[in-house]
C-alpha cells in the first residue's frame, strides 16, 4: 500500500504531468495527428507554467493549511511529527517544527515531549535532549512510516502515559489530516502548525513561474490525493 502511494504521489507533481503529456504529444506526432499532438503539448506547458505561479500555489495552500493559535492550550503532551529537514533546534525561533516543539515545552505547554516518525525521531529525541529535555519527558516512536502509523503508534505510547489532551506539531499543510488521524485513534487534538515558510511567495509576482511555487503546487496535490484516500480507507 505504501508503494501503490508513494507512486501516485510522483503523478501528482505537475512536471510529471506534464511530462506524461508531452510523452502522448510524441506518440500523437507519430501517428500522424498533429492537431492533437499540438493541443496535448499546449496544454503540458500551460499546466507546468501555471502550476508554478505563486497565485495557483497560494490558493492550493490556503484551502488545506490551518491557521497558528496565538494561545495554545494547556494539554498532557506535545506530539511532533517528523517529516522535513531537520534544522539546528533552536527555540528562540520556534518556526519549524523542531523548533515550535521545543518552544512548547519549554514554556511550560505540556510535560511530556513525544516524537514520531522512522526517517527522524531518533533526530529530533537526540536533538531535544542535548537541548536540556529530560529523557524522563521524552516519549520517542521510531517505527511510524506514514500519518496513519504516527497516529496509531503514538495513541499506543501516550495511552500508556496516561495522556490523552495534545498539542499536535507539523506544517500547516498536514494539519487536517494529522489531526484527523489522531482524532480517529481517540486523542483530543490542539493544532499547533508549524510555519511552511512561504513569506517569498506572498512578495513574488503572482503569475511568473517559480521553482518553489512548483514545488508548494505539488505537495498539496500531494496532500488532497491523500487526503481522499485516508478518508476512503477510514484512517481519518
Amino acid at each position: 500500500m505504501i508503494e501503490v502511494m508513494d507512486m501516485a504521489a510522483r503523478l501528482t507533481h505537475p512536471a510529471v504531468q506534464a511530462l506524461l503529456l508531452g510523452i502522448v504529444s510524441l506518440v500523437l506526432v507519430v501517428r500522424r495527428r498533429p492537431m492533437a499532438a499540438a493541443w496535448s503539448g499546449a496544454v503540458a506547458l500551460a499546466w507546468l507554467w501555471v502550476a508554478s505561479t505563486p497565485a495557483v500555489a497560494l490558493a492550493l495552500r490556503d484551502t488545506l493549511a490551518a491557521p497558528a493559535p496565538d494561545h495554545p492550550a494547556r494539554a498532557d503532551a506535545i506530539v511532533v511529527l517528523g517529516g522535513e529537514t531537520l534544522p539546528r533546534i533552536d527555540w528562540s525561533q520556534p518556526t519549524t517544527r523542531a523548533g515550535k516543539g521545543l518552544a512548547l515545552w519549554r514554556d511550560g505547554y505540556a510535560p511530556l515531549l513525544l516524537v514520531s516518525g522512522r526517517d527522524q525521531a531518533r533526530t529530533l529525541a537526540e536533538g531535544y535532549a542535548a537541548a536540556g529535555v529530560p529523557m524522563q519527558d521524552l516519549r520517542v516512536d521510531g517505527s511510524s512510516r506514514n500519518t496513519h502509523e504516527n497516529a496509531r503508534n503514538s495513541a499506543t505510547l501516550l495511552a500508556a502515559s496516561g495522556a490523552s489532551d495534545i498539542l499536535l506539531v507539523t506544517s500547516a499543510i498536514h494539519m487536517r489530516r494529522a489531526a484527523a488521524s489522531f482524532r480517529k485513534e481517540g486523542v483530543n487534538v490542539s493544532p499547533v502548525p508549524a510555519s511552511d515558510a512561504h513569506a517569498v511567495l506572498l512578495l513574488a509576482p503572482r503569475w511568473l513561474p517559480r521553482r518553489d511555487a512548483l514545488t508548494l503546487t505539488a505537495r498539496c496535490l500531494r496532500e488532497r490525493l491523500a487526503l481522499w484516500v485516508y478518508h476512503l480507507r477510514g484512517w481519518a
